[in-house]
């Protein structure tokens, strides 16, 4: 079943990215409104696996087939969600909140030592705000 999803993940973005192609090469816009309208569509697509990816995350909680709180999926900009911690956890400092990509357990680990906080909880407090 879970295969199943991939292939149909997979056969949307192969469709997707065919679309966009298609539309650049049979643009009747100008260079500069093509890239623009590129630019939103990606932006959108970017928008809708995100989606994607924490309906099926969360559906794979409510299964127990992950832990609770197993993936870590912002909403919106890590400026914004920093801007939110602090606010909510006054003693957190841009030290703490350094977010660095591809080094997610170091941000997780600083967050749990200064909150006193379990990793799952971090991660539900982050993905929630």
């Amino acid at each position: 079943m879970n295969d199943d999803k991939g292939k149909i993940l997979l056969a949307t973005l192969a469709g997707i990215g065919a679309g966009i192609v298609a539309g650049v090469l049979l643009a009747p816009d100008n260079g500069r409104t093509t890239r623009g309208s590129v630019k939103r569509s990606m932006y959108k697509v970017g928008d809708d696996l995100q989606r994607t990816i924490k309906n099926w995350m969360d559906s794979l909680e409510n299964r127990n087939v992950t832990g609770p709180g197993s993936s870590l999926v912002m909403r919106g900009s890590w400026d914004d969600v920093k801007g939110q911690l602090k606010k909510n956890y006054g003693d957190l400092t841009d030290d703490d909140l350094m977010y660095v990509e591809g080094q997610e357990d170091e941000l997780l680990g600083r967050l749990q030592r200064k909150l006193g906080k379990t990793k799952d909880d971090i991660v539900r407090l982050i993905s929630n705000l």
